[in-house]
């Protein structure tokens, strides 16, 4: 599993990213990129990656095997209070 992407990763799935995380790292919401994680079908092709490189800083790559290809959400880890979440695609 290589630490980050090799090639670029599409311009559009990237801005998909960004604008899904950027509402969890407002300052009023209080969460940090490194307490954050996509989750990814094991079948995705971002799945063979560790983490990637958004605007925000290194976004952890997760799979799970209950999502379909072409889902994807990012979550934040527990132990806050509450725990962001955003969905990044919700077609399956």
């Amino acid at each position: 599993m290589s630490q980050f992407s090799a090639k670029p990763i599409h311009p559009r799935a990237m801005d998909m990213i960004n604008r899904a995380i950027r509402p969890l790292l407002s300052p009023s919401k209080g969460c940090t990129i490194d307490r954050l994680k996509m989750c990814v079908c094991p079948d995705a092709d971002i799945a063979k990656y560790e983490s990637v490189k958004t605007s925000f800083g290194s976004l952890r790559i997760t799979t799970n095997p209950y999502i379909t290809k072409g889902v994807a959400y990012v979550v934040e880890d527990p132990g806050r209070g509450e725990i962001g979440f955003a969905w990044v695609t919700r077609q399956g």
